[in-house]
């Protein structure tokens, strides 16, 4: 905010974790009470400390993709690292049929590619204005941000196949063993990065009540990318990040301090990943059911049957 000193961005990823976990037990205690929910969390981190292990391999696949980012956009412009990252729609619906087996349909992996034009389209006009910065070495960054695509579906889907297979362990709990490791790492971070400043003027400085809001909304949105996985998959999740992106940009064209204006490419792109969401998500339509249908009995004491097929008969 104007006339604010910035705010530490990885303390902001502490508490971020932190408030996902109040907010997981305080559902298990209204689902189960406090004694019981505590005993269950009990039970799931320390007596079942592998399974808490095993939910940790996502977070650090997570923690290795966010610096290959880093290092991404150390040799790349924002736009083109942006851009390209979203090759982890494709790599996400790569390791969703390799790793849980799962068949996707010619019509949906069709959605995927217009899905990927779409929203390299709609960030085309950034790409144009951040163009004019001198990249440092473009074949380590686009080998960068590949390998974190990688990592971005395997982590996802890796995660995916943890909750779905283990379908009797609350989300809830999933959340607090995730972001338990999250946390850690994150307290990592904070003292690696900015320990000195946090130490000169500490850990909440340059925090305002919009800074409490977007550490919320992380926060909830974490809790939802959850549900999504267990009632739905990342693909799906891939398709609900790409709305954001072009409901954000439209929200933008009505904020004069941003200064956007749609253009052509801008408007063809969101219209492919609306048209790709649609088709992805819509059942395609079934072969008629036949039904045998009894018919009265004749003089002969037989009764014919007739086979009704969407509509036409046959006896």
């Amino acid at each position: 905010m104007p006339g604010q000193p910035r705010y530490l961005s990885s303390t902001a990823v502490v508490l971020a974790e932190l408030i996902k976990m109040v907010f997981s037990f305080g559902m298990l205690v209204q689902m189960h009470g406090f004694r019981d929910a505590a005993q269950t969390v009990r039970d799931c981190i320390f007596r079942a400390w592998k399974d808490t292990l095993i939910v940790g391999v996502p977070a650090l696949l997570y923690l290795v993709q966010n610096n290959l980012l880093y290092v991404a956009t150390t040799h790349l412009d924002a736009a083109t690292c942006q851009v390209a990252y979203q090759l982890k729609l494709l790599t996400t619906a790569f390791f969703t049929v390799t790793l849980l087996k799962r068949h996707i349909s010619v019509r949906r992996w069709l959605a995927l590619g217009l899905l990927f034009v779409g929203v390299v389209l709609v960030q085309a006009p950034s790409a144009t204005a951040a163009a004019s910065t001198t990249s440092q070495s473009p074949v380590l960054g686009m080998a960068a941000v590949t390998f974190a695509c990688l990592l971005s579906g395997l982590a996802g889907v890796y995660l995916e196949r943890i909750v779905k297979r283990t379908a009797e362990v609350p989300i809830w709990v999933r959340n607090i063993q995730l972001g338990l490791i999250s946390l850690l790492v994150g307290l990592v971070s904070v003292y690696t990065l900015d320990g000195e400043a946090v130490a000169a003027a500490g850990f909440f400085q340059g925090y305002t009540w919009m800074t409490a809001w977007v550490v919320f909304q992380v926060s909830f949105g974490g809790l939802l990318v959850a549900l999504v996985m267990k009632y739905a998959d990342n693909v799906v999740k891939g398709f609900a990040t790409s709305l954001s992106i072009v409901l954000s940009s439209i929200a933008s064209w009505f904020i004069p301090s941003f200064d956007f204006t749609p253009s052509a490419a801008f408007l063809l792109g969101s219209s492919l990943v609306i048209a790709s969401t649609i088709m992805y998500s819509s059942i395609p339509a079934r072969a008629p059911i036949a039904k045998i249908e009894p018919q009265p009995a004749t003089a002969h004491g037989s009764a014919p049957l007739t086979l009704r097929v969407g509509g036409a008969h046959e006896t």
